[in-house]
C-alpha cells in the first residue's frame, strides 16, 4: 500500500443502523490483520466498533515468514484488505524476505522498526532516536505507559493518541519510506485506512 496523506478522523463507537437513503443495508468493509503476538492482537481487537469496518485479528503461531504465508492463504473476496503487522527486528535479510513473500499475496505489510511497541510509543510522545533493540523500545514504552505489558495491552490506553501517532509516524517515514529506518513504522497506513472506512460510513 503506498503512503497516502493521513486524514484526521476519530473512531466512533456510536450505534448506527447502517442503512442508506434507499433503505438498503450498507455493507461494512472487512479487514483481516495477522500479527505476531498478543500486543498487536489486543490493540487491533480494541479498535473494533459497531460503526467501523469489520476487523478480524489473528496471531498465528510461527515465524515472520509463516505469518505472511498464512495471510496469503487467507486472501479471499471476504476481505477488502489483508494485512500483516510485523517487526523488522532490525534485520535487513528478514525484512526483504517478508516483502518478497507479501508480493505474492496481495498482502499489505505494516512493518515497525525495531518493533510494534514503537508505534505505541508514538501515541504518547514524539520519539525519533534510534533503538538498539526491541527490548530497548519496550523499556521506553513502559516509561511512558507504566501500566503497559505485552500481555495486557489495552487500546483504551492509546485511543486518545491515535491522531498524533499517525502524524508522527508519517513524518518519520516521509524521508525515505525505508522500513528499516530506525525508528519507523508503517502501521499508520493501516490505521489510517481503518479510520477512513469508519468515517465513510
Amino acid at each position: 500500500m503506498s503512503p497516502r496523506a493521513y486524514k484526521s478522523a476519530r473512531i466512533s463507537t456510536e450505534t448506527r443502523l447502517g442503512r442508506n437513503s434507499r433503505g438498503a443495508r450498507e455493507e461494512r468493509s472487512s479487514f483481516l490483520i495477522l500479527c505476531e503476538g498478543k500486543t498487536e492482537k489486543n490493540y487491533f481487537s480494541g479498535m473494533r466498533s459497531r460503526r467501523g469496518p469489520q476487523i478480524d485479528v489473528d496471531a498465528p503461531k510461527g515465524d515472520h515468514i509463516s505469518v505472511v504465508r498464512e495471510a496469503i492463504s487467507r486472501v479471499s473476496s471476504e476481505y477488502d484488505a489483508v494485512w500483516c503487522v510485523l517487526d523488522t527486528e532490525l534485520d535487513e535479510t528478514l525484512t526483504e524476505a517478508m516483502q518478497r513473500e507479501a508480493r505474492r499475496g496481495p498482502v499489505d505489510l505494516g512493518l515497525s522498526t525495531p518493533c510494534f511497541e514503537f508505534w505505541l510509543i508514538l501515541h504518547h510522545t514524539d520519539c525519533a532516536r534510534p533503538f538498539l533493540s526491541a527490548e530497548e523500545a519496550k523499556r521506553k514504552l513502559r516509561e511512558v505507559v507504566p501500566s503497559w505489558s505485552e500481555s495486557n495491552t489495552r487500546f483504551s490506553d492509546f485511543a486518545d493518541g491515535v491522531d498524533a501517532a499517525c502524524r508522527r509516524a508519517q513524518k518519520l517515514s516521509s524521508d525515505s519510506g525505508e522500513p528499516l529506518k530506525n525508528p519507523s513504522t508503517g502501521v499508520w497506513q493501516l490505521v489510517a485506512s481503518l479510520r477512513e472506512r469508519s468515517e465513510a460510513r
